[in-house]
């Protein structure tokens, strides 16, 4: 056996074969590959750091809002409408299932960032060699930075969306198993996000121009590592006991992330090829008569009606209409028709809504148009997990502070009144930050991670994904899945909370 790479003209992978008694020319060893693809290193992380990236805000990341009642749908592309639907439904593990797409993308998206950065790392520290690029510049501590960075990242998603996997740190493993927790593989993927910033830090000569496009400065990227490392960290948990559980050690550290983290919105404007945020062009998208394709939950007109006369189901008969809020976000955030455009009402008029998203929105209906701006990652976010790392803490008052803000969103704009400096308030004024501000901006498991570790998920949801069965059927293991109406509080193999106990934001329908 010999292991290969195969060349094309978008991207790496690592495969093996045969030897046969001819050369195949589309075919190279890993020496001959690194012998005399000059910018081999240079090219797989370009490819790490592009797969997490375009993943971690991948159209995948839909089915986690729909989970979190951030958007509703009745639609059978991609099976959405079972994600959305009420009572929850228990997840299909099955290859041939459609709603499969969102576990096999961010498994198979991750793993292979994790080992295009992996194989990178392998040339750098293990063989000793300089990674160049086509002009013969040496790239090499550039490309240990970006590597350890895609790793971390890649590496500590994994660890936020499924129950277990396996740490790969070694181009040579053969471990036929997913011996690693998700804990593990959050600590993991810290550690090597830390790793990165330490490196970066110590660069004089830093370069992060691994997105098309785009070109981050040293400030930049230790502001974008620490804060994904916050997000991260704060999105472990899987119930609020658990969240209670980590302890004042972790949510210290996810502090001390958060404040060394964005302090203004970081956003992408789309190139042709170039980065795009798939979640938000899914969330933001309109049928012809301007009615949302994957429009806001009823729950989001419900947070933000100051009458409170809006209901959590939609109700059987009639239109609901528009609210009046509090929130003077709220109106240049979300739009209103009486149109409820593709919903289908067999599959339940409970799911209806009227509203649809405005913010980010692009004329072309996609941002995958040259000069759309995609937001990646703000400054709202930060504040957000500054306020909650103090919430766990017990520092009540701390958090408050940090809400009331007079340059915060919600003062600053929404023009809202004080936050009282107690747990109740507080959890319920940060619920309703990421369902308003935040919403798909956040990439692809927020708001679900926020609801998930604050018991705010209505009742039978899944509160992580199990391996897709393929992989396990590989390894000969059998397959597993979660969430349903019968399995309340249904625990996991690490004994965390695995289906949502019926606490949720709205009771869950029987």
């Amino acid at each position: 056996m010999k292991n290969i790479f195969y060349i094309s003209l978008i991207a790496l992978s690592l495969s093996a074969c045969k030897k046969t008694d001819f050369d195949n020319p589309t075919t190279l060893t890993n020496q001959e590959a690194i012998d005399q693809i000059k910018d081999l290193g240079l090219k797989l992380t370009t490819s790490s750091v592009q797969t997490v990236f375009s993943t971690s805000t991948s159209a995948s990341g839909t089915h986690f809002s729909l989970l979190a009642d951030q958007t509703t749908n009745t639609n059978g592309n991609s099976s959405w409408w079972d994600f959305a639907n009420e009572p929850r439904l228990r997840l299909n593990n099955n290859t041939s299932y459609r709603g499969a797409v969102t576990w096999n993308t961010f498994y198979n998206n991750f793993y292979q960032a994790n080992l295009d950065a992996t194989l990178a790392l392998d040339i750098i520290e293990k063989q000793g060699k300089k990674i160049y690029d086509t002009q013969g510049a040496d790239r090499t501590q550039d490309c240990l930075i970006a590597a350890y960075y895609a790793k971390g990242v890649a590496q500590g998603y994994l660890g936020v969306i499924f129950d277990r996997g396996i740490i790969v740190d070694d181009v040579n493993l053969s471990t036929k198993d997913f011996p690693d927790s998700y804990k593990a593989l959050i600590a993991n993927g810290i550690k090597l996000i830390d790793k990165s910033i330490t490196l970066a830090e110590t660069n004089t000569q830093f370069k992060f121009d691994f997105l098309s496009g785009k070109t981050l400065s040293k400030a930049d990227f230790i502001k974008l590592a620490n804060s994904m490392a916050a997000r991260i960290l704060s999105s472990e948990a899987r119930d609020k006991t658990e969240a209670e559980k980590i302890g004042d050690a972790q949510w210290n550290k996810v502090l001390t992330y958060a404040e060394k983290g964005f302090t203004t919105d970081f956003v992408i404007t789309t190139v042709t090829g170039g980065y795009y945020n798939q979640l938000l062009t899914n969330l933001l998208q309109r049928n012809s008569d301007g009615s949302g394709w994957l429009p806001p939950d009823l729950k989001i007109a419900y947070l933000a009606d100051k009458t409170g006369n809006t209901p959590k189901f939609y109700p059987l008969t009639g239109i609901l209409p528009n609210i009046s809020s509090n929130d003077k976000r709220f109106d240049s955030y979300f739009g209103y028709t009486t149109s409820f455009g593709i919903f289908i009402e067999s599959r339940g008029r409970g799911l209806f809504t009227n509203w649809y998203r405005k913010r980010w929105y692009n004329t072309a209906n996609t941002l995958n148009s040259p000069g759309a701006v995609n937001p990646y990652f703000l400054a709202e976010e930060i504040r957000l997990l500054k306020a909650e790392s103090k919430f766990w803490l017990k520092d009540y008052a701390g958090a408050a502070v940090i809400l009331n803000d007079p340059a915060a969103a919600r003062k600053a704009i929404g023009t809202l009144p004080d936050v009282a400096a107690t747990q109740a308030d507080l959890r319920k004024q940060l619920h309703y930050e990421y369902a308003i501000e935040i919403d798909g901006a956040g990439g692809a498991f927020l708001p679900f991670t926020f609801m998930r570790r604050n018991n705010l998920l209505v009742g039978g949801t899944p509160t992580e994904y199990p391996l897709p069965q393929l992989q396990l059927d590989l390894v000969k293991q059998p397959v597993y899945t979660f969430g349903g109406n019968a399995y309340f509080g249904e625990k996991g193999k690490y004994g965390e909370s695995a289906t949502a106990f019926d606490e949720g934001w709205k009771a869950a329908e029987k």
